[in-house]
């Protein structure tokens, strides 16, 4: 999994995710840092490619460097320039091809590269047009071994990691999906394998995951899987048709966030800003993805079984004797769902963007299946006659239903150092039938509506907390907290920011009075910035009153505006509720921009 954030928020993630890592004594896996233009970037490093890269270092015309190197305002250099180590700082120009061997490499304002740019093991920032070529960055170090002014590629300096006459394979461990109240940490480990070649080639990963929640014992019932095989099809690989067997508990909604925040939130802060279920079973799908073109289609077919996932005790840094949110109840039993996404983005900074459009289109349809709604307990029952004062009964759910959603966003540039950004989000129903819990939208909190509480557009879902029946197949106690549903069959969200910068840069670090010893790394230039935004969002439920699902009427709609101050993607953020009889201004901060 690949985080991007600017330099700053990428420091504070990675510091706060070390010390998550440290508690549990697991590995959080470090965080690239994304461009400011776009370029092709590749997770795995093919052996064909690392072959080239050892070539273009060892020639006679080349021009080499050895760790930390700076190419100084005014400075010229003609040729090819190759730099092992690092990080490289450009603010002159470099006429010819660069590659970066296992470093980061910084084009300055006024640098320039008039050819290719290849960066092999690390990240690279540089405005739009200062790289005249084709940038590539691939996440994956080169392992090499060294002879003199000469390297040759090797893959016995990688752990876990053997050649083979069509491939390679090796061993990994990586964190999957994010920090929660149900597992804890979930850390996938387990054999890659990758045939050779760059365009028409096959990868297979068969995961275990381990639940920090459930502790350092042994038992394969509370563990979940992912095994998937790819193969992917056409010149530079666009296509590839797959397949996965999988149990995972998953995110009904990201809730707005991405995954190190609501990591970092529910470790830090005992505030887990996401619900779960559990999904059991194997899908089928075929893709196209090209990244250059900024386009992604994803078609699938799903055979799962879902069930509840009742909150655990993870451990936290605050809050930690606290009881955690109730989970909602969701269609349990089996549910086969044929669905898909587009993707379309011509941003010129996807981690960062000033301009440009993004389009994000999903849907899903239940074909078949046949899931029933857990009956519960409307009171805490009598622990010793076990007599309930009142209950729900155990209700069907229906499988023939059509979920979706619209993303769109447009980024518009007003000048040099101000950008307008809109947002437009609807989801929910697409044929206007009510929709399985785990389909089901809310709205509220910093993700959405940042002005309202956490999940408070969701037609009454959690107007009451009730008490899970015990019933044939149930992994929970009868007497598990949880609400009877998760939301809305229908939101919609209009959001608005107008940013801005302040007339000064914040040098950290780079000092050449400090280099010697006591430099920061890496030297970082930050210019504060800041916001002001508006927000509106309304949901919508299509049970009709009176039936198993109905648990409230459609939300009011709610707004709310804003302020924001930036370091880097450091915000900071008051937000003023315009609606409800709740006024009082909300601080909070976030280590990513809203949208």
């Amino acid at each position: 999994m690949r985080w991007k954030t600017g330099r700053l928020g990428a420091w504070v993630g990675m510091v706060l995710a070390a010390a998550l890592a440290a508690v549990l004594a697991l590995a959080m896996p470090t965080v690239p840092l994304g461009a400011q233009e776009r370029m092709w970037d590749e997770v795995d490093l093919p052996r064909n490619v690392a072959e080239e890269i050892v070539d273009f270092f060892n020639r006679s015309g080349t021009i080499r460097f050895h760790g930390r190197a700076e190419i100084p305002a005014g400075k010229t250099i003609q040729g090819d320039v190759a730099v092992l180590g690092g990080p490289v700082e450009i603010a002159g120009e470099i006429q010819g091809d660069v590659v970066v061997v296992n470093g980061d490499l910084t084009v300055l304002a006024g640098g320039r590269i008039t050819g290719d740019l290849t960066v092999v093991g690390g990240w690279v920032v540089a405005e739009p047009g200062a790289v005249g070529g084709q940038t590539t960055v691939y996440e994956e170090a080169l392992p090499y071994r060294r002879s003199g002014e000469r390297i040759t590629y090797s893959d016995r300096s990688r752990r876990w990691d053997r050649d083979f006459t069509r491939g390679r394979s090796y061993f990994t461990i990586r964190n999957e999906g994010n920090y929660n109240r149900v597992e804890g940490l979930p850390l996938m480990f387990g054999p890659v394998f990758r045939s050779n070649g760059s365009d028409e080639y096959f990868r297979a990963d068969v995961m275990g995951i381990w639940k920090s929640e459930g502790g350092f014992h042994i038992d394969p019932d509370e563990w979940g899987y992912f095994v998937r095989a790819e193969q992917h099809l056409g010149p530079g690989g666009h296509f590839s048709i797959g397949a996965t067997a999988h149990s995972l508990i998953t995110p009904i909604e990201d809730g707005g966030l991405r995954d190190i925040e609501a990591s970092l939130a529910t470790f830090l802060f005992h505030r887990d800003y996401r619900d779960y279920y559990e999904r059991e079973g194997f899908s089928g799908f075929v893709r196209y993805d090209d990244p250059d073109a900024g386009l992604r289609f994803t078609a699938e077919y799903r055979d799962e079984d879902h069930s509840f996932a009742p909150s655990g005790s993870p451990w936290t840094i605050r809050g930690n004797d606290d009881p955690w949110r109730g989970q909602p109840l969701v269609g349990e039993g089996r549910v086969r769902t044929l669905g898909g996404e587009i993707r379309v983005d011509d941003r010129n900074d996807p981690e960062d963007p000033s301009d440009g459009w993004y389009l994000e289109l999903t849907a899903w349809k239940g074909l078949s299946g046949s899931l029933t709604r857990p009956a519960y307990w409307l009171e805490y029952p009598d622990p010793v006659s076990s007599i309930p004062q009142a209950a729900a009964e155990a209700a069907l759910v229906d499988t023939d239903f059509a979920a979706g959603s619209l993303d769109l966003r447009r980024y518009t540039r007003l000048g040099p150092t101000a950008d307008l950004r809109l947002r437009g989000f609807l989801g929910g129903s697409m044929d206007g039938k009510p929709l399985p819990p785990q389909f089901q939208r809310t709205l509220g909190g910093e993700g959405s509506l940042p002005g309202y509480p956490l999940m408070s557009l969701d037609c009454g879902a959690r107007s009451t907390q009730v008490y899970a029946f015990d019933h044939p197949g149930a992994k929970v106690d009868w007497y598990t907290p949880a609400y009877p549903a998760y939301g809305c069959d229908r939101v919609a969200l209009f959001q608005a920011e107008y940013r801005g910068s302040l007339s000064f840069n914040l040098d950290l670090g780079g000092d050449d009075d400090w280099d010697e010893g006591w430099g920061w790394y890496p030297g970082t230039r930050i210019t504060p910035s800041w916001s002001v935004f508006f927000d509106a969002g309304r949901g919508w439920t299509l049970s009709e009153p009176g039936s198993p699902a109905y648990l409230g009427p459609d939300t009011d709609t709610l707004m709310d505006v804003g302020v924001g101050f930036f370091l880097g993607d450091l915000g900071l953020y008051w937000t003023w509720p315009l609606t409800g009889d709740n006024r009082d201004v909300n601080f909070f901060v976030r280590i990513d921009h809203r949208f």
